[in-house]
């Protein structure tokens, strides 16, 4: 449902959330260490219990390491990255993305592993 928003120019803007301040369902942090060698660790929190995906990306846009897939409870949750793909190997140094999708709500952030 969209509700019409006041903006101040005489133009109404519309918002998915019923108002503007409508917090999201989840915030994904930034990992720690960063740039890390050779684990790092990915927080995030669920404001709900439901499904969340949390991958991992490299620059040219291929999954690297799939941390979570699943139902999990409301509340943060952490997640060590060892800095391996999904078949077990080592990745090399470079400039990763981190995903987390819950939800509507996606968000990315970057992550750099240095050997």
């Amino acid at each position: 449902m969209l509700k019409e928003l006041g903006s101040g120019s005489g133009k109404n803007k519309l918002s998915p959330y019923g108002s503007a301040a409508a917090a999201p369902m989840a915030a994904l942090e930034q990992n720690t260490p960063n740039p890390f060698n050779p684990m790092t660790t990915i927080a995030f929190s669920l404001k709900v219990p439901g499904n969340a995906d949390l991958k991992v990306h490299d620059a040219a846009g291929r999954l690297v390491r799939q941390l979570v897939s699943g139902s999990l409870p409301e509340g943060r949750h952490q997640v060590v990255w060892d800095g391996m793909n999904d078949s077990g190997i080592r990745v090399g140094s470079g400039i990763y993305f981190y995903t987390l999708r819950a939800g509507d709500f996606v968000a990315k952030r970057k992550l750099v592993l240095l050997k």
